[in-house]
Parts: C-alpha cells; structure tokens; sequence
C-alpha cells in the first residue's frame, strides 16, 4: 500500500459511510501526499413520480443535485479541518455502484474505501449490493469498512 496517491471515498451519509471516510481521512493523514476524492452517488429523478404530481422533472433534478452538492461541499468542509491533504468533492447522479468504478477509473484511484451496508434497504447476505457491486468491478484494491 505504499504507491497509494488517490482514495476515493464513497459517501452517502449512513453510519458505514461515516467510518469509511473517518478511516480514510486517518489513512491519509499517516502517510504524504494523499488526494482524498469524497464522492456521493444519488439516484435520478424518474419522470412518473413527478408527472402525477405535477411537478416539473427538471425543477425535482435540479434540486435534487443541489441538494446532494451541498451535503457532499459540507462534509468536505468538516474534514477539511481533519487534514491538510486535497480533497476533491462530488455529487454524480447514477446508479452508485457503476458511477463509483467509473469515476475511479477515470481519475486513477489507487483505493476505494466503502461501507459494507449504504442507506439502501436491499442487503445481501455479507455485503450490501452497491459495496459488493464496486469490489467485484473495480480496477483498484476496494478496503470495506464494517
């Protein structure tokens, strides 16, 4: 683990995702020059929900992402406090499992740090689906936090 440079964080707000990032930020801070990429996926707005009540799709996204920025600015702010290191925050809508490979193979992360269990209320029998999703298809080392 000593050529690790980037971590990518994913994080959604539930206690897993807590300790992952707490983890990660404790990682970073042993080592040098570590950038931590903290990145929260949430789900697209589907047109039906909003259609019936008569609420603009596009006005329910925009929203919606906003929403998710301003939590994934706010942590950043907060662990900004707990390292020196840079620290790249986003918010990307998609399915978490697909945007969490994606992103990491675009930006070469070196080590995905990921609950075991997010907000979702589907579990499988060890690991939650999105974790299990990223450690099967992730082209980095994947270190779950329970």
């Amino acid at each position: 683990m000593n050529n690790i440079q980037t971590i990518l964080v994913a994080y959604e707000g539930s206690q897993e995702s807590q300790k992952a990032l707490d983890f990660a930020v404790e990682f970073a801070n042993e080592r040098k020059d570590d950038e931590l990429h903290l990145v929260t996926v949430y789900q697209p707005v589907y047109t039906m929900a909003y259609t019936y009540a008569n609420y603009p799709v596009e006005q329910a996204s925009y929203e919606l992402k906003e929403r998710n920025e301003a939590i994934i600015q706010n942590v950043k702010i907060e662990i900004s406090l707990k390292t020196d290191h840079p620290i790249v925050a986003k918010a990307i809508e998609g399915h978490p499992g697909n945007v969490l490979t994606h992103y990491s193979s675009l930006n070469g992360i070196d080590l995905i740090v990921i609950g075991s269990r997010g907000l979702s209320g589907v579990k499988e029998l060890f690991l939650g689906s999105v974790s299990h999703y990223v450690v099967q298809k992730a082209e980095c080392p994947v270190l779950v936090i329970k």
